[in-house]
């Protein structure tokens, strides 16, 4: 006789605890959704009416994607799909997943985009860094009257991130595969309204890193030189450079970068630098205001 949906769904559970998986029952739950091609409620209400939801082949799917999150293969890399504020970015290989606390910085960036008024193409919208695409393209998913230009180096990341902007923002996107520096060259000196970065700012040998992020995450998109601050100092220094005056530019960083990132934006001329806290009070990333 075939096993019963609550028995796969709690043999999944406590399989994904047993090998240290951080939250194993939303993860099994993710891993069914995505297995039938279900939202998470659809599939919950499915299974009170069909005890045997997964077919053969379901189950068979399931089996391989549990012993790959088993193996702490991050869910994301698994399903190829993560989710960041409303969207599902596609991701895999070669590209940083997006992390929950970055959504406190997109949140804002946000806010700031919804209160600018528009002129010319909208609000435009300079993401470096950009991995996936999900800071800039959940602002100008969220917000109609922008524009985003969406820097990253790396050709595996700008493969998704080309995607995404497709899928997200089809018309007002431009995807620049290049080195964060040459963005001067696509956007015109103090002419971006709203600048974002989540660069790399680990120390590699020094930051600890959970295993998922050490086996999965690219190296280039964790670690900088210079105690980690050396990309944070060139994206300031871009981001003075493009941004019209009261133009305002957002960060992430370490949770003890603040200061020296504060400091580096007075350096460049930016006016009231303040950093924000994430959900557990650690300093996550900085906000500041271009003079002029």
């Amino acid at each position: 006789m075939a096993e019963s949906f609550p028995d796969t769904l709690d043999q999944a559970i406590s399989r994904l605890r047993v090998a240290g998986v951080a939250s194993p029952e939303a993860d099994a739950w993710s891993l069914i959704a995505a297995v039938t091609g279900l939202g998470r409620g659809q599939v919950q209400a499915k299974a009170l009416i069909h005890p045997d939801l997964l077919d053969e082949k379901q189950l068979v799917q399931l089996e391989q994607w549990l012993s790959r999150r088993e193996a702490r293969e991050p869910l994301w890399r698994i399903t190829g799909l993560a989710p960041f504020l409303e969207l599902e970015l596609e991701v895999g290989s070669g590209v940083f997943t997006p992390r929950p606390e970055t959504e406190l910085l997109a949140h804002q960036a946000i806010a700031e985009a919804e209160a600018m008024v528009p002129v010319g193409q909208g609000v435009s919208v300079v993401d470096l860094c950009a991995g996936s695409g999900a800071i800039g393209l959940a602002i100008v998913h969220r917000v109609a009257h922008t524009h985003l230009v969406a820097v990253e180096s790396s050709p595996e990341a700008a493969e998704y991130l080309r995607r995404n902007a497709e899928c997200f923002a089809p018309d007002r996107s431009e995807v620049l595969v290049a080195d964060i520096g040459d963005v001067v060259h696509t956007v015109a000196d103090h002419t971006a309204d709203l600048v974002v970065s989540n660069p790399p700012y680990l120390v590699e040998g020094v930051d600890p890193l959970d295993v998922e992020t050490a086996q999965f995450d690219p190296p280039a998109a964790l670690f900088s030189t210079g105690q980690g601050l050396d990309v944070i100092y060139r994206v300031v220094d871009i981001a003075a450079k493009l941004l019209r005056p009261g133009g305002v530019v957002f960060i992430e960083h370490g949770i003890d970068q603040g200061p020296a990132t504060r400091q580096a934006l007075q350096a460049a001329g930016f006016r009231n630098p303040q950093t924000e806290a994430d959900l557990l009070g650690r300093e996550r990333f900085s906000r500041a205001v271009a003079s002029g």
